[in-house]
């Protein structure tokens, strides 16, 4: 799989958990266990993202290793 479909399966995540966690927020409320462990999850991708495919990600993280 080449960068671009990488990067584009990684932001089809992002989008999905984000939806995901609107819906479980809506269900359950802004601070419970499900919507806080939904929204980790999505930091996590979003994290991921900055890292491998945000030339100001790529530094920032190259930086502090």
């Amino acid at each position: 799989m080449d960068n671009l479909n990488l990067e584009l399966s990684l932001l089809n995540q992002i989008d999905k958990k984000k939806k995901k966690m609107v819906e479980v927020a809506s269900d359950t409320g802004m601070n419970s266990y499900q919507t806080l462990k939904c929204s980790q999850e999505l930091d996590v991708l979003i994290n991921l993202h900055m890292k491998h495919f945000s030339p100001k990600g790529r530094n920032m993280f190259n930086s502090a290793s």
